[in-house]
């Protein structure tokens, strides 16, 4: 198990909902691909990998935080239960009709390519859980090997024609506990925000976990995270697809 001590540290503190102790002594991850391993491994003990996070802009590098399978839920009207307190980001994500492993002859996937692998995009919660409090600036590998922060995503109803309303200029609204927290036109992070699906594909595609059939994908913010409390209502309307909304229990 690579960096196995940090690993173990990682999957207590998912298990517990709690975040790593102050005093926990641990090594930050020395490359960007020992920190892979690390999050892999701690999500690979909750389940099989139901889709990723992702933050990529223009041309440049990425990077990628997988999702549980048990950590990607419906929005419906019953309470979620995730671990409090919590942040939330009002994103679009995608999921994928068709798979996309790496090619025989190397050829990376372009845009239209990828774009056409997804079955439909809809409007979604990202949930963010700070399991490193003490820390004011983490290193970005530790951020890393730890799923980039990732808690679980909460899903709306999907859209088939998406491409049309993906835009860089979408208008977003998120309202947390009948407060606003986010009123904006645009904002996402890439512009577009069907852009780092491209970069995603091809950085896993030469994995042992290229994007799959049924994989969700979401691809940033509009307006950034905000806490969420136990018994508040989130509500997120992105413009183009159904309002979306869960209570954290």
């Amino acid at each position: 198990m690579p960096n196995s001590h940090l690993t173990r540290l990682l999957i207590d503190a998912r298990e517990n909902n709690r975040p790593l102790d102050k005093e926990s002594s641990f090594e930050v991850p020395r490359s960007k691909d020992e920190a892979d391993a690390v999050q892999l491994a701690v999500i690979r003990h909750f389940g099989s990998i139901a889709g990723y996070k992702v933050f990529q802009v223009e041309d440049k590098d990425g990077c990628w935080g997988a999702i549980p399978a048990p950590r990607v839920m419906e929005a419906t009207s019953a309470p979620v239960n995730v671990a409090v307190p919590m942040r939330v980001e009002a994103e679009i994500a995608f999921r994928f009709k068709d798979g996309l492993p790496a090619r025989a002859d190397g050829i990376a996937y372009n845009a239209g390519e990828v774009w056409a692998a997804v079955g439909e995009a809809f409007a979604a919660f990202e949930l963010l859980d700070n399991r490193y409090p003490f820390l004011s600036a983490p290193d970005p590998l530790f951020v890393r090997a730890d799923s980039m922060g990732n808690y679980g995503l909460v899903f709306g109803e999907g859209v088939a024609d998406w491409r049309e309303l993906v835009k860089a200029d979408v208008a977003v609204k998120l309202e947390i506990g009948g407060r606003t927290v986010v009123d904006q036109r645009g904002g996402h992070p890439a512009g577009d925000p069907a852009h780092p699906l491209t970069w995603l594909a091809n950085a896993l595609a030469g994995t042992d976990h290229p994007i799959k059939a049924g994989d969700v994908v979401t691809t940033g913010a509009f307006g950034g995270p905000h806490p969420v409390q136990p018994g508040e209502r989130a509500v997120a309307k992105i413009e183009g697809f159904a309002p979306i909304e869960f209570t954290c229990d």
